[in-house]
């Protein structure tokens, strides 16, 4: 036995059937858009990832050029890596007569004395950012020859080589020639005067001619055994 449905029913079966079909439709219509959104990704923080430059770090060799006393001394500092200007310090006990130069990185100056033994040195650098650390010797050997003096009149002449210029014989010339110099002044002063005291004039001949003997020896001796070095 079949019944018959009212026409209300079907209205409402028509209805539902329309409503389905649409929300069928906004949710696929949806489904599509969000796949054709793209998904957000993670972004990098500034000053991360690409714009990050190499590491600061010191290079300088964990020995360093030796130096001699009394004569002159520079090196250079060296680092890579790090961002902005370099800024320079030393730890430790530097040779007397060596500083060094916070903004260049030169390790410089004039050593004084020798050193026994190396002396142990902690380099630091930093860039404002970072900080690097590393350790290092330098040692001072004591010359191999008397220290020479530069020239006061002529700094930028070179320093003379006291010992190496008397060797050459140069000394024992000049020694000489202030003996004859004293007593050819001697002569000429007995002889103005006319008819001095011939005893005060031999007893300054005895002193100049000690004096110029006494300087020969001690030159002598001078060059034969060097005085205590430094």
């Amino acid at each position: 036995m079949e019944f018959g449905g009212s026409g209300e029913d079907s209205f409402v079966a028509v209805v539902v059937t329309k409503l389905t079909g649409a929300l069928l439709f906004i949710l696929l219509l949806t489904m599509v858009i969000m796949a054709l959104i793209p998904k957000a990704v993670d972004l990098p923080k500034p000053g991360a990832g690409a714009d990050e430059g190499p590491k600061l770090a010191i290079v300088t060799p964990a020995q360093l050029p030796e130096a001699i006393a009394g004569r002159p001394y520079a090196v250079a500092l060296s680092a890579t890596g790090g961002k902005g200007p370099l800024s320079w310090s030393v730890m430790g006990e530097l040779p007397e007569g060596i500083k060094v130069d916070t903004k260049t990185g030169i390790l410089g100056g004039t050593p004084l004395k020798g050193m026994t033994q190396p002396s142990p040195l902690t380099l630091s650098v930093g860039d404002g950012l970072s900080r690097a650390t590393a350790t290092t010797t330098l040692v001072v050997y004591k010359p191999d020859a008397p220290l020479g003096f530069a020239s006061r009149f002529k700094p930028a002449l070179p320093p003379v080589p006291w010992r190496s210029w008397a060797e050459n014989g140069f000394g024992f010339l000049v020694v000489a020639l202030v003996g004859v110099v004293g007593m050819s002044a001697l002569a000429d002063l007995e002889r103005r005067l006319g008819n001095p005291s011939r005893r005060r004039f031999l007893a300054y001949r005895m002193f100049v001619g000690g004096a110029t003997l006494l300087a020969t020896v001690v030159l002598a001796i001078w060059l034969w055994k060097p005085p205590f070095q430094v």
